[in-house]
């Protein structure tokens, strides 16, 4: 191994791995709806403009073919519509129906709950710093 303090980064990993399942809520048993079609869901909703499933895709940071199987879950749970793109003919954008408003109103604090606990209990700056990384880091990683 060329890195002399690969156990170190090794270490790292393995804190960002908890982060993650510390800060990102798994799906509470008996739900009908999982945190990527969540994740789906809350990116559409409060999108400034109707998204494509490309710019979905790109937003989430995985693959068209895992959006269209969200998609495809959530148009048969009746949370989202597709409608043809006004500008590209071939291509649709989703819209959040009724029912998918209600969807995330219910699940909004069990969601956010984590990144709640963290903004209350650190200093503005040290939570807004953190973002900032997470941003900076989610960019070149990309």
């Amino acid at each position: 191994m060329k890195d002399e303090n690969w156990l170190d980064m090794v270490k790292k990993q393995g804190e960002l791995r908890h982060f993650g399942s510390l800060a990102i809520r798994k799906t509470q048993k008996g739900n009908q709806i999982s945190a990527q079609e969540i994740d789906f869901l809350f990116r559409v909703a409060f999108a400034k403009e109707l998204m494509t499933p490309g710019q979905l895709a790109m937003a989430m940071g995985v693959s068209k073919t895992i959006i269209s199987r969200l998609t495809e879950q959530l148009e048969r749970k009746k949370f989202i519509s597709k409608e043809r793109d006004e500008i590209d003919r071939r291509s649709y954008v989703i819209r959040v129906t009724d029912s998918g408003k209600e969807e995330i109103d219910r699940m909004y604090y069990y969601y956010m709950n984590p990144l709640y606990e963290l903004k209350e209990k650190m200093s503005e700056l040290r939570f807004r710093q953190l973002f900032e990384l997470i941003e900076e880091a989610n960019n070149i990683l990309s």
